[in-house]
């Protein structure tokens, strides 16, 4: 019987849904039920996992140097080889004094593993080349994993005798037991070593060759195979062991002939070596602990297995008894605080949502089956993503929160269109059907052109990295809109046949009165074409001027709550000088901790630059009430001004530090992705660097004009003083001493050069030779550095080589083979396309020599990529809803009037942007991209109905009034049930890594409103306008083929 009323044209799904309840009721319980289960096992993460940055970087060190020797011996010949890596795009090198970072970024479709493998065979190759004692080169690939999970500082009550030691036996290696962990790196513990002070009066008074006796013990502390010899028909391998066995045996080491040992001329100590840099945190001497974990690890129950071993086991120690401990970065609280924030902003916006459909349907268990289309969309969502083996990331969790108020879209239209065949006076069950099925087709395209929108982020060729985090925003959006439609399908028809009655749902009175006057001023800009075009335009026009004036940044203002000071101090400081003003500097902002909010200082630094970095109090993670109570407190003078901003307390401090004779103070702040990028960069291209330097003052000069730049810094200002060695090759001729011999001499015994390591039975032990530290402390003593002739004639250094001293560069950096200088500035001002339009007008005039040129910096050159991927993404996704309209109305003409929705959407995310004083960065664009599938299902839906209308024998003109009259409350459902989804994101301050989510939630909130309302107008003028087109064609081509064929085929239907 049941079959029998269900004969006719019905779709399959409403059909499956009617005549097998049974089967739907179980497959939903089922879905539930593994959806629980998926939910409760997802792993849980900060960021997805699989990405590798097309990035590769090579670090040798190569302490003690100077930047131009770092340049001419370790960058060039590396640039050199790794130029012909296949998919290199561009290769910077970065010179100082402590060696040379290499990074390779490759094209988007380079293969990494190949790459690194490449990069591997490269390096080998060009070793020899190097300097002999640079003793390892480091390759690093870049991926999610690479950051700690937890940093945490220890602090001593009193001095350790070994703190490495002490460190690596009682923390770091308990740590590395726990399951999970894939390494512990310490920071700030100085680890004892054996150092060789050679004494320079010993060394006169011996006639020792100190080149030659440093060579031999970089060479002694030996352990080699021999081979091997038979005995007895037993192979026995031989190894000559050369190696020290105790600090006695390395003293008494001959150094000239069996009278002369090292200990005549050298002392050999067994001690933590000489402090270069000093880590303190809050004043105190402090230790720091960063914990990795392996790729497969749970970083949530990781932090807690982590915290207990500090909180519980450690405690247990004694010796560790006057430690303090201070957890400085903790991921997994920080997972589950970003999840947690994610996850309340859903259920808000499902019970806006729940809110918004109650309003206007009126019946509770109508609106409660509606709103179950949002736990089952996401349940259907998450079984999908943990079968796929994904994580439960803040990515994800994004996607699956902005599916929350789209998911109910079909269910409506499907409901709403039940409703109105039942009070046609059709049966319940025939009403279902039919009505499910009359619209199949458009909640079917609307869907898609949902789903469409993020393709091109999967096609695109641009920016890899945003590739695959718009594709783990896309998938559970694509999967839950999917269920969603399923849903619609399946369960609201069976559902429908249980509470829709044959009484129509009455829509409240202001929606009545509302939509009136919408049929009014509809049929009036029918009547009134021309000036209906004029408003229109108007609101496109308005478009350039809110784009024009939205701010625009990228996502780079700093992702913990934080700020550095960097000091830099003069070359004749010394380490207890640098101690007073770094603790001068540390009292100045103590002073003020209440209104700074100080949650702790970690302060590094050396006897000629520091490094203060100030955490801050957490910004807490405030919900959309929370702010809208904040707000009201601020406007009506009751909000709490005693705690600063980051950027108020940047500039008061700045103020407060008294000025110091030679002592400058500079302020950044982390930017996303952990860097200390200046705001502002600018790079100025050429071959010479003291004539980059010269240009960069010009440079500098033309940036101090910029009012909204508070701080300018080049690269020369960050260098020290250098001694430059020239040898007087025809004098060490003369002398018979070898240039070698001479720059090798002076580089061992004053930067000092680290010998074969010192093994026991459970480490190994640095060991490290050069001068003693009252034998190099000023130029003279440089200047009594002997060498002897053949004859045996004392040479000193002046004799041979000329001494000059000169302020060298901080850094020399260099990219595809030639040399820049940088020039940083930092701003306050979140426009940084306003700020790059106004440096373009500062440059305006400057002229360079010929082969020198400048260009922005790399955070300009992000911008421009991600604008241009952006832009591509957009054009992309215009283009395939076009195609999936075309499909459905079977037109080339009228899906040109739904995407007419499209710039209104924009016009409202911009102005909405603007109005908010919200920049536009990457959140935004990922906004005005998922807008461009939303915005056209309500115009999609209104089309469809306008033109099956016209099927039934209405007129254009009243077909279009018709279908707005019965469309307008779906249409406001729809929209308004969105929006409700999107407003905890939109008015809330939740942040994913750094990155704020409200630009998101505003973009595509202000989107849907303006658009809903100025498309009910817009979409119908223009299917009139897109209609007449077509019309014309049709008339056009038609009398081509009458005066051809002198014929003409009436149509009835016109199509194209």
């Amino acid at each position: 019987m049941v079959r029998k009323k269900l004969e006719g044209k019905v779709s399959l799904l409403p059909k499956l849904s009617l005549t097998r309840p049974i089967t739907v009721l179980m497959s939903l319980t089922a879905l539930m039920v593994v959806g629980y289960i998926a939910y409760s096992s997802i792993s849980v993460a900060l960021m997805p996992t699989g990405f590798t940055p097309p990035f590769l970087g090579v670090w040798t060190p190569y302490p003690n140097a100077n930047p131009e020797e770092v340049e001419q011996l370790i960058a060039r010949p590396l640039e050199e080889v790794v130029r012909t890596i296949k998919g290199v795009k561009t290769v910077n090198t970065y010179s100082h004094s402590n060696g040379c970072w290499t990074f390779l970024r490759f094209n988007q479709s380079a293969d990494m593993d190949l790459a690194y493998s490449q990069l591997r065979d490269r390096v080998d190759r060009v070793r020899p080349d190097l300097p002999d004692d640079i003793e390892r080169l480091y390759i690093r690939k870049w991926n999610n994993d690479d950051d700690p999970i937890m940093w945490i500082a220890l602090i001593p009550d009193e001095p350790i005798e070994d703190p490495y030691y002490f460190t690596e036996m009682l923390i770091k290696k308990p740590l590395e037991r726990v399951d999970g962990v894939a390494n512990v790196e310490i920071w700030g513990a100085d680890e004892k070593s054996i150092q060789i002070y050679i004494k320079q009066d010993a060394v006169k008074s011996f006639k020792i060759n100190l080149y030659e006796v440093i060579n031999t013990l970089r060479s002694d502390n030996f352990a080699i195979s021999s081979g091997d010899v038979r005995d007895g028909g037993h192979k026995i391998f031989v190894r000559s062991v050369g190696k020290f066995r105790s600090l006695e045996e390395i003293k008494n080491i001959p150094i000239k002939g069996a009278n002369v040992h090292l200990k005549d001329i050298a002392d050999v100590v067994y001690d933590v070596p000489e402090k270069s840099w000093v880590q303190q945190i809050d004043g105190k001497s402090a230790i720091q602990i960063g914990v990795f974990k392996e790729s497969m690890a749970n970083t949530v129950d990781l932090c807690t297995a982590v915290e207990d071993m500090f909180h519980k086991e450690f405690k247990k120690d004694p010796r560790l008894a006057g430690f303090k401990t201070e957890i400085l970065f903790n991921q997994g609280q920080f997972i589950l605080e970003s999840i947690d924030n994610l996850k309340n902003a859903g259920i808000w916006g499902g019970m806006f949502a729940f809110l918004v459909l109650y309003f206007f349907l009126r019946r509770f268990r109508m609106t409660l089956i509606l709103n179950l289309a949002i736990p089952l969309s996401l349940l259907f969502s998450l079984t999908v993503l943990y079968f796929m083996g994904w994580t439960l990331n803040l990515i994800t969790m994004m996607g699956l929160m902005i599916s929350v108020g789209m998911v109910v879209d079909n269910s409506i239209v499907v409901l709403e269109n039940i409703y109105r065949k039942r009070s046609e006076g059709k049966s319940t069950l025939k009403a279902a059907a039919e009505g499910t099925s009359e619209v199949s087709l458009a909640v079917t395209m609307a869907t898609f052109t949902t789903i469409v929108v993020f393709l091109p982020m999967i096609l695109m060729s641009g920016d890899a990295g945003f590739k695959f985090y718009m594709l783990r925003i896309g998938v559970p959006v694509m999967i839950s809109l999917v269920a969603s439609l399923i849903v619609a399908m399946i369960f609201i028809p069976l559902a429908a046949t249980r509470v829709v009655s044959k009484r129509e749902v009455k829509e409240p009175p202001v929606i009545t009165k509302i939509n009136a006057y919408y049929n009014k001023t509809l049929s009036w800009s029918i009547a009134h074409r021309l000036e209906t075009f004029i408003v229109l335009m108007l609101f496109i026009f308005s478009l350039s001027y809110a784009m024009n004036n939205v701010a625009q940044t990228d996502d780079m203002d700093g992702n913990i709550n934080d700020f550095r000071l960097f000091l830099d101090l003069p070359d004749n400081y010394s380490l207890d000088d640098a101690k007073r003003v770094v603790t001068m500097v540390e009292d100045t902002i103590r002073a003020k901790s209440d209104r700074y909010n100080i949650r702790t200082i970690d302060s590094r630094f050396r006897h000629n630059r520091g490094r203060l970095n100030v955490f801050l109090m957490p910004e807490p993670s405030l919900s959309w009430y929370d702010v809208i109570y904040n707000s009201a407190e601020e406007l009506f003078g009751m909000a709490d001004t005693t705690i600063m901003s980051r950027t108020e307390v940047v500039e008061d401090v700045k103020k407060r530090i008294p000025e110091l004779p030679g002592v400058k103070v500079r302020t950044s702040w982390r930017r996303s992705g952990g860097n200390d990028e200046a705001s502002i960069t600018l790079n100025l291209f050429g071959d010479d660097t003291k004539r980059l330097a010269s240009l960069s003052e010009e440079v500098e000069r033309r940036l101090k004009s910029i009012p909204e730049i508070i701080s300018i810094e080049t690269d020369r200002e960050q260098g020290e003083d250098e001694i430059q060695l020239v040898i007087k090759r025809e004098q060490a001729q003369k002398y018979g001493v070898s240039p070698r011999t001479i720059s090798g001499t002076v580089m061992y015994t004053l930067r000092g050069i680290q010998l074969p390591k010192f093994q026991t039975d459970d480490r190994e032990i640095d060991m490290l030779i050069q001068l003693q530290e009252e034998d190099r402390q000023n130029l003279e003593q440089l200047r009594n550095i002997t060498f002897f002739s053949t004859n045996g004639r004392e040479i000193p250094l002046e004799a041979v080589a000329s001494i000059k001293v000169k302020k060298g560069f901080g850094e020399i950096q260099r990219e595809n083979g030639k040399t820049f200088l940088a020039i940083k500035a930092n701003s306050t001002a979140e426009n940084i396309g306003m700020i790059h339009g106004k440096i373009d007008k500062a440059m305006v005039g400057f002229s360079m020599p010929y082969g020198y040129s400048w260009s922005k910096g790399q955070r300009f050159n992000r911008i421009n990529e991600r604008n241009d991927s952006q832009m591509f993404g957009i054009i992309l996704s215009i283009t395939f809803v076009f195609l999936l309209m075309g499909i459905l109305f079977e037109s080339f003409v009228l899906p040109l009037s739904v995407l007419m929705a499209i710039p209104f959407s924009f016009v409202g995310a911009y102005w909405m942007l603007l109005i908010t004083g919200t920049p536009f960065d990457t959140m935004s664009g990922i906004g005005l991209i998922i807008l461009i599938g939303v915005v056209v299902n309500n115009a999609i839906v209104l089309i469809d109905l306008v033109n099956r209308l016209r099927l039934e024998g209405y007129s254009r003109r009243d077909a279009l009034v018709e279908a707005g009259r019965k469309r307008f409350r779906p249409i406001l459902m729809t929209a308004f049930t969105t929006i409700g989804g999107l407003i905890p994101m939109a008015l809330g301050n939740a942040k994913m890594i750094g990155i704020s989510y409200k630009p998101l939630g505003l973009t595509i909130v202000g989107g849907m409103m303006f658009s809903t309302l100025v498309s009910l107008i817009a979409v119908p003028w223009a299917y009139m306008l897109f209609d007449d087109m077509r019309n014309y064609f049709k008339r056009m081509v038609g009398g081509i083929l009458i005066r051809k064929n002198k014929q003409v085929d009436e149509e009835t239907v016109p199509t194209v």
